[in-house]
């Protein structure tokens, strides 16, 4: 483990402490990455300053520590209260690893909580408790759920947009009820399976959606998603979710490299904002343009559902009125 330059810590300052621990953990090979995400972390003073950081820096998760997902009798939620269950983790290259990280994919039993008997944390338990891992992510528990603040809103924005780079550098670990056709968990299914050399295993759990991603790639996403009756709670997320999927299956069918599918799904995430992404690969080079629904590649043009500008979406809504100052 890197150990990071000494730094007093303020008594009883659950923000300070969550910033130290967090860089003490850090285990990254580029020393230059590390001084760059530790000084940029270092300059939040306060929990409020680090969520609405502007777009422009870094950005970094919150993990929950091995130890509390263990030990708790059901999900935690996000909360400003219990920094000590977390450590922060740069969304840098080197920082988060298969190797120690978990996402976790999982139903919302009730919309007030995914999981409020802990029936789900249980399995989920008994499963990693044996083996080697220290930071795992859920959604309920590493980004603010509502009510929100404006600050709290913001950073939701940017964890949901990047969550994807979450999904490609983890693993992926789920327990299912029965099957109901959520877009949401097809698009998860297929973020890990599609950017990755092994795939996934075919339990009876996630048998139907590993079917129905086959299926995307032969037929189509939006067929699929019609004759199967996904579903989605928010309009726009579905939109979204379907660019991704629709964009996924262009990158697979055009049987590009794994490691160039990595790659340009991390400029998806990454260039929310960018209109033309260019960005070679072994087949060549690939432009990009994501409002367009454009992929050129060899003189060849394909399509897919352009995608949206989150700029647009009902989370935006208050961002603009924080100040960064």
């Amino acid at each position: 483990m890197t150990s990071p330059e000494e730094r007093p810590l303020a008594p009883n300052d659950p923000w300070a402490s969550l910033v130290d621990r967090s860089i003490r953990e850090w285990d990254a090979p580029n020393r230059n990455m590390f001084r760059i995400a530790r000084d940029f972390l270092q300059a939040n003073t306060s929990l409020d300053d680090f969520l609405c950081s502007p777009r422009e820096l870094p950005l970094f998760w919150f993990f929950q520590r091995r130890e509390t997902f263990l030990s708790q009798t059901t999900l935690t939620k996000w909360s400003r209260d219990r920094l000590d269950d977390y450590v922060l983790l740069p969304a840098l290259n080197g920082f988060v690893l298969r190797s120690e990280c978990f996402f976790v994919s999982h139903f919302w039993l009730t919309s007030n909580d995914p999981d409020p008997d802990g029936k789900y944390l249980r399995l989920l338990q008994q499963e990693l408790e044996p083996q080697s891992w220290s930071y795992i992510w859920v959604d309920w528990t590493c980004i603010p759920q509502h009510p929100r603040t404006e600050r709290e809103q913001a950073y939701f924005l940017r964890g949901l947009e990047t969550m994807p780079g979450i999904i490609r550098n983890c693993g992926f670990i789920w327990f299912y009820p029965p099957f109901e056709p959520r877009l949401w968990i097809l698009y998860e299914i297929a973020e890990y399976s599609l950017t990755c050399d092994g795939g996934i295993e075919n339990f009876d759990d996630i048998k139907e959606f590993l079917e129905h991603i086959k299926e995307m790639q032969e037929v189509g996403v939006r067929a699929t998603l019609s004759k199967h009756g996904y579903r989605c709670a928010d309009d726009l997320d579905k939109e979204c979710l379907t660019s991704l999927l629709e964009f996924l299956c262009i990158l697979r069918r055009l049987r590009l490299d794994v490691e160039d599918i990595r790659k340009l799904m991390d400029r998806m995430t990454w260039s929310t904002r960018t209109h033309t992404v260019i960005c070679g690969t072994l087949d060549g080079v690939v432009e990009l343009c994501r409002f367009d629904g454009t992929l050129k590649l060899n003189g060849e043009c394909h399509t897919f559902t352009p995608f949206p500008r989150w700029e647009d979406s009902k989370y935006f809504s208050a961002i603009n009125t924080i100040s960064h100052e």
